[in-house]
């Protein structure tokens, strides 16, 4: 994927959390409301994960979230995280970071 269509579907990413005003979303939700391929959401998901760290992506209770990481809410002007976010919950380094 090229860099400027990446940046683009971050952009739309993280502007779907500013515009539904939470911290934590289902990813079936951000699935649903896009034009984009599921494979390129995943792959700007991943970017903005272990890039940028904004967001880290888990599984509770059986439901796949995305979750902005308090360094991603301040970015976007959503301070007050969501209840159900678990604030321990942060991104994994890169593995090229630990090796």
């Amino acid at each position: 994927m090229d860099k400027r269509r990446l940046e683009q579907i971050e952009s739309y990413i993280l502007s779907f959390f500013k515009a539904e005003r939470r911290t934590q979303i289902l990813a079936k939700e951000l699935f649903a409301s896009s034009t984009y391929a599921n494979a390129d959401l995943v792959r700007a998901m991943e970017a903005l994960e272990k890039t940028h760290r904004l967001l880290v992506r888990h599984t509770t209770e059986g439901f796949d979230y995305v979750s902005l990481t308090p360094q991603g809410a301040a970015y976007l002007g959503l301070e007050k995280m969501d209840d159900e976010t678990d604030l321990s919950t942060t991104p994994h380094p890169p593995k090229s970071a630990t090796s």
